[in-house]
């Protein structure tokens, strides 16, 4: 989710609580504004950031009653919690509005058009993970395609470390750069692509806590090799 939209909603939620109060609750209303308010800091912080624990285990009701207990004892949990959740909420935004919009991080023509339409919604869902190991594949697919699917020896489509050394090979038709250390060179940064951040984000799950600074650096290289073959290559490549 975007940070701004995040923050709007946030915004919302927060004094729809503090406007209603206790009537939240008595309407029946009070499960669907908690589900919202949930869904909102999930989807912009992450489901195992402490925000949301703190707002999933969040109580409203007493610690301790008895069938004598009134009504206001249990109506003064209620807004106990209620005040808490919202104080939450108000953390959440400070620290979205502190950290900057995506829209304010990313400027969209910095990255391979065809690359960034299909991981956008990922990176504007804040889905690290996903933006990391979907330009992983986007890329390999991407490579393979437009230098005419190279086969092995044994007639297999070449996967990985072995796509890139053979698409980039010296001889290769579609080697980058002027001259052979730059061919080298870019050899080497698409196996490097394939061996450190294709094939560990492509089989693992990855939870770390600069997990968007890594997304877009794997983002970034994936977008540099498109760029390159595009530049050097573009009328010769099988793009349709």
């Amino acid at each position: 989710m975007q940070a701004q939209r995040a923050i709007e909603n946030l915004k919302k939620l927060r004094e729809e609580a503090q406007q209603r109060g206790i009537e939240i609750k008595r309407s029946g209303e009070f499960s669907s504004w908690k589900g919202k308010v949930r869904s909102v800091l999930t989807r912009s912080l992450g489901k195992d950031h402490h925000l949301v624990d703190g707002f999933s285990s969040t109580r409203y009701t007493p610690g301790m009653w008895t069938d004598a207990s009134p009504q206001s004892y249990f109506d003064q949990a209620f807004m106990g919690g209620l005040r808490k959740a919202c104080g939450i909420i108000e953390a959440a935004i400070f620290e979205l509005e502190d950290a900057g919009t995506s829209d304010e991080a990313v400027d969209e023509t910095s990255f391979d058009p065809d690359l960034w339409s299909y991981v956008k919604n990922h990176v504007q869902n804040e889905d690290w993970q996903a933006v990391a190991s979907q330009t992983a594949i986007f890329v390999e697919h991407h490579v393979r395609q437009w230098c005419g699917d190279p086969k092995d020896k044994n007639g297999k489509t070449l996967v990985g470390k072995g796509l890139y050394s053979t698409v980039f090979a010296d001889a290769a038709q579609f080697r980058l750069g002027k001259e052979s250390g730059e061919w080298e060179g870019w050899r080497m940064l698409g196996m490097g692509f394939a061996q450190a951040l294709s094939n560990v984000d492509r089989h693992n799950i990855q939870k770390r806590d600069d997990a968007k600074r890594y997304a877009f650096g794997v983002l970034g290289i994936g977008s540099l090799i498109l760029t390159q073959l595009r530049h050097q290559h573009g009328e010769d490549l099988n793009i349709n």
